[in-house]
């Protein structure tokens, strides 16, 4: 099995999969169907851990320069 990628922002991503809710299938494209719902359901939680992570790094690093500066004023 081949194995491609594409680029697409996590909103795509989840329209995606929710249009995977609405479709007709016939029984021998249930598998993989199903299938391609858990990929996307995963893409979509990793993607929403990394983007918390950077947030958080975000606030960890102001957090640190407002002390740094709070520092230096004292100073």
């Amino acid at each position: 099995m081949d194995i491609f990628s594409i680029d697409l922002t996590l909103s795509e991503i989840q329209l995606l999969r929710q249009s995977l809710d609405v479709i007709t299938i016939s029984g021998k494209d249930a598998k993989i169907i199903a299938n391609l719902q858990l990929k996307l359901e995963h893409e979509i939680q990793s993607i929403q851990m990394q983007l918390q992570e950077t947030e958080l790094e975000k606030q960890r690093e102001l957090v640190k320069a407002i002390e740094t500066d709070k520092k230096k004023n004292k100073s």
